[in-house]
Order: C-alpha cells, then sequence, then structure tokens
C-alpha cells in the first residue's frame, strides 16, 4: 500500500507537468492552435500500448490477487524424530460447515491438499483413500494399519465460502496425524486463508485494478497445503539427509 501511495503521488506530480506544459504552449501559439494540434498528432502515433495521449482519459495498472493467511496453528507435533521415513494413508476432509454437498467439496478440497504434498513428497508413499466415504479417527487408524501403513491423517474443512469473482473465497481446515501402531495422536494443526474478490479503485489519472486466478478456491488450497506441509517435512528430514548421504557414499540404500 505503501508503494502505491508513492506512485500516485509521483504519478499526479507528471500530470500537473503535463498540464503546465500545455498552458505555457497554449500562451505561445498565438491563439492559433496550431503547436497544440501537431503535438496531439505526434502523441497519438508515438502513445505506447494501453496508454493514451489525451489528457482527460485515464490509464490502468493491473496486478494478481494474492492469498491472504496467517500462520500455521499446531496443536500437536512429535518430540522425537521418525526412526524411518512413515508412509501415510490420507482420508478425505469431513465438513464441519453446513454448505451444500459438504461432504463433496471437503473430498475435493482434501484431495488437492494430497495432490500438493505428493508433489512436495512430504511422504515417501503417501496413499489417497477416495474409497472411503467418511472419516472417523478410530476407522482411519484401523484401515492405515490393515493396509501397512504408518500413518494415518485425515481432517475437517471448517469453514468454505467459494465467492467466485463477486465476493472473497475463504477455506479454513484442521489436519489430524495418527500413528497406526500406538493410535496416539501426533500431529494436530489448523490454518486458513482468504482471497478478496477484483477490485478497480479509481485515482486522479489512472485507475488500478486486481486480477483474479482461473481457480481462487485452488490457490487457496496450494497455499495452506504447503504451509501445513512444512512442519511435517522439517520433521523427516533428518531422515531424507541421511538417505542421501548413503547413497552418495555407496552405503546400504544405494543400488
Amino acid at each position: 500500500m505503501r508503494y502505491l501511495q508513492q506512485f500516485v503521488y509521483i504519478a499526479f506530480f507528471i500530470y500537473m507537468l503535463m498540464i503546465s506544459a500545455c498552458s505555457g504552449a497554449r500562451s505561445g501559439d498565438g491563439g492559433e492552435g496550431g503547436f497544440m494540434d501537431s503535438v496531439k498528432e505526434s502523441a497519438s502515433h508515438i502513445a505506447p500500448d494501453g496508454y493514451s495521449s489525451s489528457l482527460t482519459s485515464t490509464s490502468q495498472i493491473v496486478w494478481d490477487q494474492w492469498v491472504r493467511k496467517g500462520a500455521v496453528q499446531v496443536y500437536v507435533h512429535p518430540k522425537e524424530e521418525p526412526v524411518v521415513e512413515p508412509t501415510a494413508l490420507f482420508f478425505p476432509f469431513m465438513p464441519k460447515v453446513d454448505i451444500p454437498q459438504g461432504q463433496h467439496i471437503s473430498r475435493e478440497l482434501s484431495r488437492l491438499v494430497w495432490q500438493s504434498w505428493v508433489a512436495d513428497e512430504v511422504f515417501p508413499v503417501i496413499e489417497f483413500a477416495d474409497y472411503v466415504e467418511y472419516y472417523t479417527p478410530q476407522r482411519a487408524i484401523a484401515l492405515a494399519r490393515q493396509r501397512g501403513a504408518d500413518l494415518a491423517i485425515g481432517g475437517y474443512i471448517t469453514n468454505y465460502m467459494a465467492g467466485g469473482s463477486v465476493s472473497d473465497t475463504y477455506v479454513a481446515m484442521q489436519l489430524e496425524v495418527y500413528d497406526t501402531v500406538t493410535g496416539a495422536l501426533v500431529w494436530s494443526m489448523a490454518h486458513a486463508g482468504m482471497m478478496q474478490s477484483e477490485q478497480t479503485r479509481d485515482y486522479i489519472i489512472f485507475s488500478a485494478r486486481t486480477r483474479l486466478p482461473s481457480d481462487p478456491t485452488g490457490a487457496i488450497m496450494q497455499a495452506l497445503s504447503r504451509d501445513m506441509g512444512k512442519p511435517i517435512l522439517a520433521w523427516t528430514e533428518p531422515l531424507r539427509r541421511a538417505e542421501k548421504e548413503a547413497e552418495a557414499t555407496g552405503g546400504d540404500k544405494a543400488f
């Protein structure tokens, strides 16, 4: 906002200089208007795209809207590093907010978290349990243990509003990670983010407009997912580093 204000002041100063120059030119042409006509004609040929030579028109500045979010709220975390890199079974989230098709929306939002974690390699193996109709911690732990996963991951969509281009978009979620051997909760965290709708602000000689991405909800989920994956990546970092060192030196894990 500070940089935008500075830009407004500079633009206004340039505008005043242009007004002064035009006034001086009118007073020096003897009232015939020939010099000003030639200036206008030349300006119409050299004006760049998106700008107008007319002092009565305004140019528009466009910048991309961004995700507004706070810090990840971590409620429970492990005190010790894992012995081996854990594998995980990721369950679709359940809705804790009353919205139409809440369970379907929560499932698709949690799929975005899973896809982000696969891309970031948060776990060496992480399966999405798309075949599970609903999530409860007890059900998740039992099924993950049955499938041989070390961790069961689930959670809840606690708030959701899809505003599109006419209103703000907001997502809040809670994530849980359970140890399938002991049944203990090893990670519990929450995060939220929003993206404001498109806005246009008019100034003296230009207007400023924000531009939304094609999928505001997807942009929010990607930002939140990466934030929530960072603490877990830091938890398993020593194991990944040791594995890379072993491979580099021809250790047991090298081919």
